[in-house]
């Protein structure tokens, strides 16, 4: 007696063992998903590197330009032009970082209350501006890049006639200007 033999077709074997090979092959080189990493974040402009320094600086942003305001009595003694010598190392250190900002102008203006006559004020707040304009160029800003003026009491932020007022307008403001 014969076994009996199953005949498959010659086609469909080789088609079927390619399949295999090929899944096979396939399985082997299956790729690994690529970790997904967030784009880098683009490189800060100049104008945004010099606006975060001024905040740090404590820098308030105004229409004409960035602003610090120092109050006269802690830049100052009372009556005085002379820099107090706590506020004078606090100004050189922001004269050096503004110099290296790249800060084109610096502007610094004084400004008192109302006591005394309108000629005493604006010169004692001339006088503080150049005082402090001095104290910018010792610690290495460009003299030729600093304006300072004494506005007296003609730009008062607060309300002469209370001494709260008074103090509060009793100030030199160093104004930057960025691009």
């Amino acid at each position: 007696m014969r076994a009996k033999v199953h005949h498959i077709p010659l086609g469909r074997n080789l088609l079927t063992v390619m399949l295999v090979l090929v899944l096979a092959w396939l399985a082997g080189c299956e790729t690994r998903p690529v970790a997904a990493t967030a784009p880098a974040a683009p490189e800060p402009t100049r104008a945004e590197k010099v606006r975060t320094a001024l905040k740090a600086m404590s820098f308030v942003e105004e229409p004409d330009g960035w602003h610090l305001s120092l109050p006269a009595p802690l830049v100052f003694e009372f009556d005085s032009d002379t820099v107090a010598s706590h506020a004078r190392d606090n100004l050189l250190r922001i004269a050096r970082e503004l110099r290296e900002l790249g800060i084109d102008r610096t502007l610094v203006r004084g400004h008192t209350d109302n006591v005394g006559t309108r000629d005493y004020n604006l010169g004692l707040s001339k006088r503080r501006a150049d005082a402090v304009a001095k104290v910018l160029t010792e610690g290495g800003f460009p003299a030729d890049r600093v304006e300072a003026t004494g506005l007296g009491f003609s730009m008062p932020l607060a309300d002469n006639a209370t001494a709260e007022g008074r103090a509060k307008n009793r100030r030199v403001v160093i104004i930057v200007q960025i691009g």
